[in-house]
């Protein structure tokens, strides 16, 4: 199978730590750490490129973003915006280089004491000239625990008795527009 050119798999500490040639806008960059259902997959990609972000980053334990099914849920977004799969390493080089503020989504019911952010308008007005790198964490486990200390967690307010959103759902939510 030959493998698209919208994709890149990088690893610096084989090839070095040229990030400036994995994505050609850099301001906003979307990081999925350990998605594994393709139609979450498939559907944030689809968003990411709805709000005209400049890339997905792919942590290990991600789902193939070519699988038919993320194929099909991201209709062709796949094909649109560049995917770079790679470890903690290469994002923190990619962090380095463009000083991207790292946020992350993440459930305020899950009982850590960490101060979150909430989702609002002057929240998102805050970051909407910064460059970041926005982190949603897998369905089962969420954030790994090197996103959660690395990131500004910012939350979802929610009404009702609810654990928390689809992750596909809150990443629509939470993408800032560009």
């Amino acid at each position: 199978m030959k493998i698209p050119t919208s994709f890149s798999y990088v690893d610096i500490s084989q090839y070095g730590a040229d990030c400036k040639t994995w994505f050609p806008f850099p301001h906003r960059i979307l990081v999925l750490d350990g998605i594994q259902d393709p139609c979450n997959v498939g559907n944030l990609i689809r968003s990411a490129v709805t709000f005209r972000w400049g890339g997905v980053f792919l942590l290990p334990g991600c789902c193939d973003p070519f699988n038919e099914k993320a194929l099909r849920a991201s209709q062709g977004a796949s094909f649109q915006l560049r995917i770079v799969s790679g470890s903690w390493n290469d994002l923190e080089a990619l962090e380095n280089e463009f000083q991207l503020q790292m946020l992350a989504g993440h459930s305020d019911s899950d009982g850590e004491m960490r101060r979150l952010s909430s989702l609002s308008q002057g929240f998102t007005e805050s970051v909407v000239d910064v460059p970041l790198c926005f982190v949603l964490g897998s369905e089962g486990l969420g954030l790994s625990e090197k996103s959660r200390q690395k990131c500004e967690l910012v939350s979802i307010p929610m009404a009702g008795k609810f654990e928390s959103l689809y992750v596909s759902v809150a990443g629509g939510i939470l993408q800032p527009r560009n």
